[in-house]
């Protein structure tokens, strides 16, 4: 395994799982909205009504967002030769979406039913984004201050590429 190959395989990783939500996703909302609102608490029912999209495109394009500022990470990680402000991006997402897996499973435990996502999760994501920090630990390309630094940054770059892609993804459905 070369680093090169693993920066790569984030947005393999994060595009296989997102597969996983886009396929199914239409369809359990529709058996599910209503099981879904129950639990969520209620000052977040109108955001998630107005801005969460219900049908496969309108989601399907909110991934796409998501996915071109992984790719742009990507690209600016493939371009810095490991020096650590390049990787901080790549840890940012490979530290989202580890924490995003465990996102998954809660709402699996708190619906008690399988949720769009979780599969790919478990068995993919947790062991990828594990694998990664122990690669790139062991070569010494980052360290834990980094993991620590790239939570933040990553939370800000999903609360963007998401909340972009989300409000995109509504939009087309508007217009479809």
């Amino acid at each position: 395994m070369t680093l090169t190959i693993l920066i790569w395989a984030v947005a393999s990783a994060f595009i296989v799982h997102d597969f996983e939500e886009i396929i199914v996703m239409e369809g359990w909302l529709k058996r599910n909205e209503k099981d879904i609102l129950k639990v969520l608490p209620q000052r977040f029912h109108n955001y998630f009504i107005r801005v969460f999209p219900r049908h496969t495109a309108g989601f399907a394009l909110a991934v796409l967002v998501e996915y071109m500022g992984i790719l742009i990470v990507v690209i600016v990680a493939m371009s810095g030769e490991a020096k650590d402000w390049t990787l901080i991006g790549i840890l940012s997402v490979v530290s989202i979406l580890f924490i995003h897996s465990f996102t998954h499973i809660g709402q699996a435990i708190i619906l008690r039913r399988y949720t769009p996502g979780v599969v790919t999760a478990v068995i993919l994501l947790i062991p990828f984004c594990l694998y990664f920090y122990q690669f790139a630990l062991e070569i010494e390309v980052i360290d834990w201050p980094m993991i620590w630094i790239s939570i933040p940054v990553g939370v800000i770059l999903v609360v963007f590429f998401n909340q972009v892609g989300l409000i995109l993804g509504k939009r087309l459905e508007r217009y479809n």
